[in-house]
């Protein structure tokens, strides 16, 4: 009788890529102990006046949000703080670190992006073995850098052998799905239209994603001052649900 020898269909598959993604999966998984879920970026100010009350203005809302405030920041941040950590260039991370802080205009966004941010690195260092970081590693947690979320995850991205459009594609489709879930519970939005709005902003993720690979830190800006406005309004709100 001819046996019939059983094969794994995962044998010839490139395990190191696999690994790869579920790291990715797993540090920017909702579930990852950052409390990035509970950032609104100022949102919730502009959900609070009726700025944004519904799905369409907050999906207009949203796309404004992540092409002229997160790929122009936070995206080339993650691209290029990606490349420094490969590179072991503390120096480097430590200067975008400040870039960051600098165009944070809010108290609130500044403390949410480092809070989350030093979070994201003490969780990271705590779960996996992987060399590298130790010098900006360091600088964060002797308080001489703020360790923003963006350059921590573009570092720790680069760390473990991501590429920078990988690294910079999961980080805004990240934001965009945190900011929504944020959207789904203070609008409040129905789980089908706020997945359907995640859904909508996939093409504009994927061009921010290549343009942030190809700039330059001395690229990094937002134009987004009445976003900046409601984060600082933010505080004094009456009823505050998210951490900014």
């Amino acid at each position: 009788m001819n046996m019939i020898t059983a094969t794994n269909p995962l044998s010839n598959l490139d395990t190191d890529a696999q690994q790869k993604t579920l790291f990715l999966l797993q540090v920017a998984n909702s579930s990852f102990p950052t409390g990035a879920f509970n950032h609104s970026y100022g949102f919730e100010t502009w959900f609070s006046d009726g700025t944004v009350s519904d799905g369409p203005s907050f999906e207009i809302a949203c796309r404004d949000w992540l092409v002229y405030c997160m790929a122009r920041s936070e995206g080339i941040a993650v691209a290029r703080a990606c490349e420094m950590a490969r590179l072991g260039d503390d120096a480097g991370l430590l200067d975008l670190d400040n870039r960051v802080a600098a165009l944070k205009l809010s108290r609130e966004s500044r403390e949410a992006s480092s809070m989350t941010g030093q979070a994201l690195l003490n969780a990271y260092l705590d779960i996996f073995d992987t060399p590298g970081l130790e010098g900006y590693a360091a600088a964060v947690q002797a308080g001489d850098a703020e360790g923003h979320h963006s350059v921590i995850f573009g570092a720790i991205c680069g760390s473990y052998g991501i590429s920078g459009t990988d690294a910079v594609l999961t980080f805004l489709q990240t934001a965009v799905s945190g900011l929504a879930g944020v959207a789904s519970r203070l609008i409040p939005l129905g789980q089908v239209e706020t997945q359907r709005i995640i859904t909508h902003a996939w093409p504009l993720i994927q061009q921010a994603s290549l343009s942030a690979v190809e700039a330059d830190v001395d690229d990094m800006n937002a134009a987004t001052f009445s976003l900046d406005m409601a984060s600082m309004q933010h505080e004094t709100l009456r009823t505050r649900l998210c951490i900014s």
